[in-house]
């Protein structure tokens, strides 16, 4: 592998993703098959001025154990250290950046899903303060991706290495920039135009028409359409996601009605879904199906109320580097930057202009923003893919036809 290029990746993400301040802590959490590039983030942080880092094994392996042989109350126990460390993480402003498991998601022994259910939302609901300072932006964090033999494989074929799936991500992530850095700032200039454009619509309804889709889906006032950099409230940017092409919103939790479809593969607690088709009346999902992890889209719904409504939607050129590569990462990170998306469950306080006033469940719900445990973005774009504003004037506005952008 070139250890140059991921040494340069590493401090982008060190960089530009979390925006490292010097004397501020990192907390990493990989998978055994991306502990190598845990490592080289690492390394950059210190590079970097980082105070102290820590990374977090996340094995599904033996989580399979666990699952395995604990019962449900014993699945429900977090020790206290890990509440003493979300504390320290949020008292602090320590920065965290999550590498997906694309790696090790294809070599474990099995979940049992129903356990895996009740493990997963003991966990979210442990660390319940932590995730809402980092839905609000509240605290520097990014998702990232680093290739692996196994990844490589399911994705180019098998005769394919970790060496060929770097240089295909080498443009996704424009590492084949002379300075990756400014070129992201170029990106980010990029988007923040369209951003614009957007909201001068002042869109109050998309409605999404494909032959697998007919879905509208409201949004209240106080909604705008953010994407790539956001702004810690100090007023230090960071890029929640590396890569980054979407531009997305929180939707009125109410607003939401007719059916729509998933066009890639989803990881529904660490299991693969496939053509979810999703019923919607008065934003609630009230009837559902899947090709594929239709038993992983039961335990998803019963977790809580808010996993049944909509808490982003996202629009997404297919004109994008991910989208022109024609291929398929199952990776959430890297799919849903090559297509249009809704997220099922918690929404962006941020995405509101009133967001930072709304402390409680219930002053968000009013202001048409979900609530959950859960945020799951389930990829719905294509090349077939027509979207119409309605705007708050009531202009009809054509923004996407054919997966591009026509605004």
């Amino acid at each position: 592998m070139n250890q140059k290029l991921i040494d340069i990746y590493a401090d982008l993400v060190i960089c530009k993703g979390i925006n490292l301040q010097k004397n501020k802590s990192v907390a990493i959490m990989t998978g055994p098959g991306t502990y190598y590039f845990a490592r080289a983030l690492s390394k950059s942080a210190y590079r970097n001025g980082a105070l102290f880092v820590q990374v977090l094994l996340d094995d599904l392996d033996v989580l399979s154990e666990r699952l395995k042989y604990q019962d449900d109350e014993q699945l429900k126990h977090n020790p206290a250290f890990i509440k003493a460390l979300d504390y320290e993480m949020c008292s602090e402003g320590w920065a965290y950046i999550r590498i997906d498991n694309t790696e090790d998601r294809l070599d474990h022994a099995p979940l049992i899903s129903e356990k895996n259910q009740i493990h997963g939302k003991a966990k979210r609901e442990y660390s319940a303060t932590r995730l809402k300072k980092t839905m609000r932006h509240q605290l520097p964090w990014c998702v990232v991706c680093a290739p692996g033999p196994r990844w490589a494989r399911q994705v180019l074929g098998e005769d394919a290495t970790t060496t060929d799936l770097l240089e295909v991500l080498k443009p996704i992530l424009l590492l084949d920039q002379e300075d990756p850095l400014d070129a992201w700032d170029e990106h980010e200039r990029k988007l923040k135009i369209l951003q614009q454009r957007l909201n001068d619509l002042h869109i109050d309804s998309l409605h999404f028409k494909s032959p697998v889709t007919d879905f509208t889906i409201g949004f209240t006032p106080q909604a705008r359409f953010i994407g790539g950099a956001e702004v810690l409230p100090d007023g230090i940017e960071f890029f929640p996601n590396l890569p980054s092409e979407e531009l997305f919103s929180t939707p009125d939790r109410n607003r939401a009605n007719g059916y729509i479809t998933t066009t890639k593969g989803v990881s529904v607690l660490n299991c693969k879904t496939e053509e979810v088709r999703l019923v919607f009346k008065d934003g609630k999902v009230v009837d559902y199906s899947a090709k594929v992890g239709k038993k992983a889209m039961d335990s998803f719904f019963s977790i809580d109320e808010g996993t049944k409504r909509i808490g982003e939607c996202a629009l997404v050129d297919e004109s994008s580097p991910i989208a022109q590569s024609g291929l398929f990462f199952d990776s959430g990170l890297i799919d849903e930057n090559a297509s249009c998306h809704i997220a099922l469950g918690d929404g962006y306080p941020t995405c509101l202009t009133n967001g930072d006033k709304l402390t409680t469940e219930e002053a968000l719900h009013e202001n048409g923003c979900n609530t959950s445990l859960m945020h799951i973005d389930f990829m719905v774009g294509s090349k077939d893919m027509n979207i119409m504003a309605r705007t708050r004037e009531g202009r009809d506005v054509q923004i996407m036809k054919m997966g591009n952008f026509t605004f």
